[in-house]
């Protein structure tokens, strides 16, 4: 029997990009537009994008979301594809910010869910899991894309070892070095 190739690792292809919901609402379908606004963006926070972004992009395609009503546009970089999302809407369009804030602050305070939903509508399942999308997008991998920016108190948190089946702290930190290529950590 033939072996079968490892599934290669999806990575997130998107570049979160702060906007107001009325300017992005303009702009979005003008080619133009949004390249001057990103070219802006790219200038001032260069950090939330890919690293080859320096080498230039390409506008991609437009497509509709159907939950939001509203369109997102795709870019390509380096020959791959990335989803430009504004700031205003939640991760995998599931609302928009404004609409959820609120909500979610109670959450804080250990509100149950049903709680939530009796206020702000919606059903307690939509609530747990708006609350539970929060924690999937990894910070160190999509706003630090260099070593030298990132708190010498983060770099080796042993706390996570049980993540990596059971590997000893030493391996770890040897690990982590190896993959920020920083030297501070113990």
């Amino acid at each position: 029997m033939p072996n079968a190739e490892a599934p290669t690792k999806r990575y997130n292809r998107t570049i979160y990009v702060p906007f107001s919901k009325s300017v992005y609402i303009e702009i979005v379908r003008d080619a133009l537009s949004f390249r001057a606004y990103l070219d802006e963006k790219i200038a001032l926070v260069p950090e939330i994008f890919p690293f080859h972004i320096v080498d230039g992009y390409l506008m991609k395609d437009i497509y509709f979301s159907k939950k939001l009503a509203i369109p997102i546009r795709r870019i390509e970089i380096a020959a791959v594809g990335y989803t430009v999302r504004p700031s205003f809407v939640m991760p995998y369009l599931t609302g928009e910010v404004k609409d959820v804030e609120n909500a979610l602050f109670f959450r804080k305070f250990d509100v149950p869910f049903w709680a939530i939903a009796h206020v702000f509508g919606r059903d307690s399942m939509y609530w747990y899991r708006m609350e539970n999308q929060l924690g999937k997008n990894s910070i160190v991998g999509t706003t630090i894309k260099d070593a030298s920016l990132l708190p010498e108190h983060v770099a080796a948190d042993e706390k996570h070892t049980w993540i990596l089946g059971g590997e000893t702290l030493h391996r770890h930190h040897r690990r982590l070095r190896m993959y920020l290529g920083c030297f501070y950590c113990p």
